[in-house]
């Protein structure tokens, strides 16, 4: 072979050695990979069968818990009982009008039998949500297929609800009802309460009440005193009260009201011991912690550390001053000034009582505060003699305001103004048989400026021991009154009967 052949040769069997090698490179791999396939379908076969085992497993479990959740498999005793239990349940939830009815009944293949029961009546939210909860709580194999409830014109809520219950083909004939809760009801019948009851929907959130008292409470040692915690709610719900911890012997504390009621003992007077030791107050002041909640949606409470201060009561208060007694003086006027046959007579009108006092000179009286003696009775004034000193009272003038003389000496009155008005008058006293002379009535009148007033006669008649009288009208204003003698009259008319006359303020 040449050169060329032999180089020909070798390429030519080089490539055929490659191929081989490829060819069984290739078989290698394809047989590992058909191992590695069929490791992994026995693997995923294997998987299958061990889920499958493991569902079974769980369906055997979950047929024995349903068995034992079932109704009995005869439908007749299945449809009673389970109704039974359903109408003793709603009336202890408080349904009234409660009414539980079957409404159907079929068959679902041959592994189960399902029961269909309409439930109506009325009650209130919480009554509605204690029916839900012991209905949840019972561990029947039941649901509520549909639910509906709305307000009624009464206030309550009209309920009706669509319950299915399943009784198994396998389950005993004589299925008693289940004891145990059901797991799908967690909470107690207050927490679920709590939890729904507890809210709002249609107001903005509640607030906690404020405590608007004084954060110091005080007790007066040796008496009762109640003590009324100020607390304001903003939504003005009601406030319940709760205390934490004890309170001394002479504390107590009402929690429906909120009052404190403290009765520390007094402190013992010098000298003496306090018998019982343990009921003196302690001397630090007294803490105490109150819990305040109000009955909003949702509940809110706070907290409030209070301290007891005790003090010692005050001193006894001074009695008030008795008001004065109504002072008659105040109430009584010189009304008439009378000349009678022997003296002149001052009338004081009381008109607190509704009376005149008729005092001539030497007469004593008391007049409220007023108490004295008459001095002297002229034609102009009246001299008063009261506590000592001597005081003068003008006809009108009122008791009370009498004006007191500087001096002792009494006025003097002038004859000469009363023989000037008999001379005016133009009569004089005349003597009748038994040698009396019949005295005349003399009338007073003083008014303002010089000219006086008309005045009012009248004729008297002796009697035996009677004087006659005449009466002096009062001036309506004493202030500017000038002294002017009064005209006297005289009749002797011994036919008249006398019949004293007063013009009176």
């Amino acid at each position: 072979m040449t050169q060329r052949e032999r180089f020909l040769a070798m390429a030519v069997g080089g490539l055929f050695v490659v191929i081989a090698f490829q060819w069984g490179f290739n078989r290698y791999r394809d047989a590992i990979k058909f191992r590695d396939n069929r490791l992994a379908g026995l693997q995923n076969e294997a998987n299958t069968l061990n889920e499958k085992l493991l569902a079974g497993a769980y369906a055997d479990r979950q047929m024995g818990e349903y068995m034992v959740r079932s109704l009995p498999s005869n439908p007749e005793r299945a449809q009673s009982t389970y109704q039974s239990w359903l109408l003793g349940t709603v009336r202890e939830a408080g349904l009234r009008d409660a009414g539980v009815d079957p409404v159907s009944d079929a068959p679902v293949g041959d592994l189960y039998y399902r029961y269909g029961f309409r439930v109506s009546g009325k009650t209130s939210l919480d009554g509605l949500v204690g029916l839900l909860h012991d209905f949840y709580a019972r561990d029947y194999l039941h649901r509520i297929r549909e639910l509906n409830f709305g307000p009624s014109r009464t206030g309550d809520l009209n309920v009706e609800m669509t319950i299915d219950a399943i009784s198994l083909n396998n389950a005993a004939i004589d299925a008693k009802i289940p004891e145990r809760e059901s797991w799908r009801v967690a909470k107690s019948l207050d927490e679920t309460r709590q939890a729904i009851l507890n809210r709002n929907f249609f107001q903005p959130p509640n607030q906690p009440p404020v405590y608007a008292g004084d954060a110091t409470l005080v007790a007066v040692k040796g008496e009762k005193t109640d003590v009324r915690l100020k607390v304001d709610d903003p939504e003005g719900t009601e406030v319940t009260y709760e205390l934490e911890g004890d309170l001394p012997e002479w504390a107590s504390f009402k929690a429906d009201s909120g009052t404190f009621t403290f009765n520390p003992p007094a402190d013992p007077e010098d000298g003496e011991e306090s018998g019982d030791a343990s009921a003196a107050p302690d001397k630090e002041p007294l803490q105490v912690v109150v819990r305040m909640t109000d009955t909003g949606y949702p509940r809110r409470q706070i907290e409030k550390t209070l301290v007891v201060k005790l003090e010692n009561p005050p001193p006894p208060k001074e009695p008030d001053p008795l008001p004065p007694k109504f002072d008659d003086a105040t109430q009584t006027y010189l009304t008439a000034l009378v000349q009678g046959r022997d003296d002149w007579t001052a009338w004081m009108n009381v008109r607190t009582r509704g009376e005149t006092l008729k005092l001539q000179v030497g007469d004593s009286f008391e007049i409220g505060s007023m108490k004295g003696s008459v001095k002297s009775v002229s034609a102009r004034l009246v001299l008063l003699e009261i506590g000592g000193k001597e005081y003068e009272l003008r006809p009108s003038g009122k008791l009370s305001e009498a004006v007191a003389l500087e001096s002792p000496e009494q006025p003097k009155e002038t004859d000469a103004a009363a023989e000037d008005g008999s001379e005016e008058s133009g009569e004089t006293p005349a003597a009748d048989e038994d040698g009396e002379s019949d005295s005349n009535e003399a009338v007073m009148e003083a008014g303002e400026g010089s000219s006086p007033q008309s005045v009012d006669e009248a004729a008297a008649k002796d009697e035996p021991d009677a004087a006659e009288e005449t009466a002096t009208e009062a001036p309506a204003s004493l202030s500017e009154q000038t002294e002017t003698p009064s005209e006297q009259t005289e009749e002797a008319d011994s036919s008249e009967e006398p019949t004293p006359q007063s013009q009176l303020d």
